[in-house]
């Protein structure tokens, strides 16, 4: 039976190296893949804030104020045609507005 040393050089530098490529192949994707995700929860909580928003202006009449979800602050604003939501997405501000016409 022959006994094994382990890998040679080469093989340990050519492993090494399609390691490392594969790994900064995949990293910036990732990286791009959670703000991403990130960006459509926000849309998702400035829809929910939205629905909120409506429901205290046909009870409580309130046109302007600001809701908190997961630390992050969600302003709205009712006019006579539209309800606005601003608030901070992951690389800039973002405006959200619905109108309430049909």
């Amino acid at each position: 039976m022959k006994n094994s040393e382990g890998f040679s050089w080469p093989e340990t530098v050519l492993s090494l190296s399609i390691i490392f490529i594969i790994t900064t192949t995949i990293l910036p994707f990732l990286n791009y893949m959670v703000v991403h995700l990130e960006d459509k929860k926000r849309d998702y909580h400035s829809s929910l804030v939205m629905y909120e928003v409506s429901k205290m202006y046909t009870i409580e009449n309130m046109k302007t104020g600001g809701m908190q979800v997961n630390k992050i602050m969600y302003s709205y604003e009712i006019s006579s045609e539209s309800i606005c939501i601003d608030y901070d997405g992951m690389q800039e501000k973002k405006h959200k507005c619905v109108s309430l016409i049909k």
